[in-house]
């Protein structure tokens, strides 16, 4: 029994050993050409000014968006000055409310 746990042991260590020693290996030589680094170089550049540029119509968006929202927090405040102002359109655009059915009588312009 004891000499099958070495064995395995020694085993282990063999192969941790060997790979250690491939794992050590020297890389193979890279394949790129300077024309292929320039357009990579290029096309990075061309990326980085498109993300300045979407990041600064992020940014104004959200202003945009902060603003909007400050005025519907603050129109939602005033229900009643607001339905006044908006009969205060329909009266002026020549619009007239028709009459309840129960009266009998329709406007209409």
């Amino acid at each position: 029994m004891r000499n099958g746990l070495r064995a395995r042991l020694i085993g282990a260590a063999c192969a941790v050993v060997s790979l250690s020693v491939i794992g050590c290996a020297t890389a193979p030589t890279c394949q790129v050409s300077p024309v292929e680094l320039e357009e990579l170089r290029e096309d990075i550049a061309v990326l980085q000014k498109d993300l300045k540029t979407a990041t600064d119509r992020s940014a104004a968006l959200s202003a945009d968006l902060a603003t909007k929202q400050a005025d519907l927090a603050a129109k939602k405040s005033k229900p009643d000055e607001l339905r006044r102002r908006v009969e205060e359109v329909r009266r002026g655009s020549g619009r007239v409310e028709k009459k309840s059915a129960g009266d009998g009588k329709k406007e209409t312009s």
